[in-house]
Order: C-alpha cells, then sequence, then structure tokens
C-alpha cells in the first residue's frame, strides 16, 4: 500500500509541475483524481479491517502463559501501527485530492499547490520511515518472543 500511495503521490507531482495542456495527453488530470479517490476508498476499507482484527486481539481471553500474551500484545501493537501508518496515508491522499480539484478548478494557483505539496511530501516520507523502523523492531521482537514460546513447549 506504501508503494501505491508513493506511486501516486509522484504522478500527482508531475501533473502539479507541469503544464496541465502538454500533461493531459499522458496523464488526463480528472484519472488521476479519480484514482486517488479508488485509493482513499480501498484505504478507508483497510483502516475499518484492521479495526476489527484489533478488536478481536483485544477481546480475546488472556493467557496464562506470559509469552502468549507477549506474542498477542506485540501483534497488537503492530496492528496498530499500521492502522496509524494507513490514517497517514489516507490523510496524505485527501490532502493531494483537495491540491488537485484546486488547480483543476484554479490552474493559476498551481506554483502554490506544489510548493505546499512538496512540504508535505519531505514530512510524509520521514513519518513513513519512522513507522517503518517501529514496525520493523516489534516484528523481530514478535519473532524473538515466538522462538521463545515454541522452545518452551518443545522442551
Amino acid at each position: 500500500m506504501t508503494n501505491v500511495f508513493a506511486l501516486v503521490l509522484t504522478l500527482t507531482m508531475g501533473i502539479i509541475g507541469t503544464s496541465l495542456a502538454a500533461n493531459e495527453e499522458m496523464h488526463p488530470l480528472p484519472f488521476v483524481i479519480t484514482d486517488i479517490e479508488g485509493h482513499i476508498a480501498e484505504l478507508t476499507i483497510n483502516i475499518e479491517k484492521i479495526s476489527d482484527r484489533m478488536r478481536f486481539l483485544r477481546e480475546a481471553p488472556d493467557s496464562k502463559d506470559p509469552l502468549i500474551q507477549e506474542v498477542r500484545n506485540l501483534d497488537l501493537r503492530g496492528w496498530e501501527l499500521h492502522q496509524e501508518q494507513w490514517k497517514v496515508q489516507l490523510d496524505g491522499l485527501r490532502f493531494t485530492e483537495g491540491l488537485l480539484r484546486k488547480v483543476q478548478d484554479h490552474p493559476e494557483e498551481k506554483p502554490e499547490a506544489l510548493q505546499a505539496w512538496l512540504g508535505r511530501l519531505k514530512e510524509f516520507k520521514e513519518t513513513m520511515n519512522d513507522y517503518r523502523e517501529q514496525r520493523a523492531g516489534i516484528e523481530v521482537l514478535r519473532i524473538e518472543t515466538e522462538v521463545k514460546l515454541i522452545e518452551q513447549y518443545l522442551r
């Protein structure tokens, strides 16, 4: 999903940064806006689905085994981070969609829109890298905890 978002944002940058008339032949603005709308819908559904998974983990009875409980807690934290990441992506797509609609109605505002978008892009990349690092750390902890759990049952 992150790759799709990055692709859409890169495509969007090209649309805002070049002349609309020349670019419409290759990437018509209405098509790009429709594409972004589709990604917004998809992310919204994914956020709802992940909420259901987190609710299931929260409602599962606690285990007497601390390692099983730790695996569940790590799973829950991983899903929470994933959902937070998707919400940031959703916010970014909505921002981009708004800019594109504004530029579609007022092409003379493209330079300001580009600057706003580029400023947001830098922040977005930093945020995504932070989420990626956090999730990787949780995945490592989960694997280590799962190994301990399996060893415990195999001894």
